[in-house]
């Protein structure tokens, strides 16, 4: 009777299906009547957060969807709505989700979920296959390190070597996504390859040819457009560079713009409320703006939270106390500045002089007090 019922389920779904339209048909066994699945993705600047109920294991979802999405199914509690217990496990399988009809099944758990019908999810498979080797040296690079004893952690030199190999596994990384986007120009998902190596180093001339061979339809989608964007921004960002000015709005609506620091050395910083790294970065730039507001240093953050994340990054704002100006347009990696400033990873910051020029990229710490110990102790 429970497989009558899906297959009941699947057909009426299948009778939606149409242009931009998203079906997903899940058998998932062990699954009881009454059971709560989740479906959790962002589109465009919204989450969009939606729930179904199993019965005789079966559930479905179903609505419009322009463009692939990295979304996640979560069993009995969305997590982004109610905050796990501390050591609380839940069940959950992440996936692409796309404008096609969607087939899922398991014997037992949504993190054992197998997909067909899903064009999508079959190349993504391609891609993870070509990752895999690079992957798996990642994890034992880490594996080694989180091995050393504490003392060689703390060794500069053991440091730079680490370092220096951890780079080299990211270079390889970004020409296996080159390739997947020269063997794959029809899927949504080599745009996404493309947008993740554009504004890297030694990466633009070739992620703007393959940019030139996708469809006009990837090419003109929203993260399609901002491929030839980051790789400009590779020349455009460079040390010496007149600083690229934008405006974006505060926590109030009101637009700051870069230009209006003009006269002033101005540290463009962009982080997130949600990224680790840059909240713990976040004590030194605090100090770094005590130390020399006074005599001519601003800073000008740039938060990369999405639309729902607003109310995060305020709280961000006020618990790491940055008295600064903050601006974002709230669409995460999406963001305009991010993109002129081929800004694919954060902490990430531009030192601008008082004639509007870069003058220093990603300074950390004492770097940054260093850099602004030099300059004003020179004027």
């Amino acid at each position: 009777m429970r497989s009558l019922a899906c297959l009941f389920l699947f057909f009426s779904i299948f009778s939606l299906s149409a242009q931009n339209q998203y079906s997903i048909q899940a058998d998932v066994h062990q699954l009881r009547n009454g059971d709560t699945v989740f479906l959790v993705f962002q589109a465009d600047d919204l989450q969009v957060n939606d729930s179904t109920t199993v019965i005789n294991g079966c559930f479905s979802f179903s609505g419009k969807l322009e463009f692939p999405v990295m979304a996640a199914l979560y069993l009995h509690k969305n997590p982004y709505k109610t905050k796990l217990a501390k050591g609380e496990s839940i069940d959950y399988f992440r996936f692409y989700l796309a404008p096609e009809n969607i087939v899922m099944q398991s014997a037992d758990s949504l993190n054992n979920i197998r997909i067909s019908g899903s064009p999508t999810n079959s190349v993504h498979g391609i891609l993870k296959n070509m990752l895999k080797e690079n992957d798996d040296a990642f994890t034992r690079l880490n594996q080694e390190y989180a091995a050393l004893p504490e003392e060689k952690k703390k060794d500069n030199t053991v440091l730079k070597g680490f370092i220096e190999r951890e780079k080299e596994l990211m270079n390889e990384s970004y020409r296996i996504h080159l390739r997947f986007a020269q063997q794959h120009p029809d899927s949504y998902l080599s745009v996404i390859s493309l947008a993740h190596i554009a504004a890297q180093p030694g990466m633009g001339e070739e992620a703007g040819k393959a940019w030139q061979q996708l469809p006009a339809r990837l090419k003109n989608s929203p993260t399609g457009k901002g491929i030839p964007v980051l790789v400009a921004s590779q020349t455009r960002t460079q040390v010496g560079k007149p600083a690229i000015d934008f405006s974006l709005p505060g926590p109030d609506g009101k637009l700051i713009a870069v230009a209006d620091f003009k006269g002033r050395y101005l540290l463009l910083d962009f982080w997130a409320s949600w990224c680790g790294p840059c909240r713990a970065e976040n004590p030194n730039l605090v100090k770094a703006y005590t130390q020399y507001r006074e005599k001519g240093f601003e800073i000008l953050g740039i938060s990369l939270d999405a639309k729902a994340q607003k109310e995060a990054w305020i709280k961000a704002i006020e618990q790491d106390k940055l008295g600064w100006s903050q601006v974002s347009d709230l669409k995460g990696w999406d963001c305009e500045a991010a993109k002129l400033y081929g800004v694919r990873g954060i902490p990430a910051n531009f030192l601008i002089d008082p004639e509007g020029n870069i003058v220093a990229k990603d300074l950390r710490g004492e770097e940054l007090l260093s850099k602004l110990n030099s300059i004003f102790t020179e004027k």
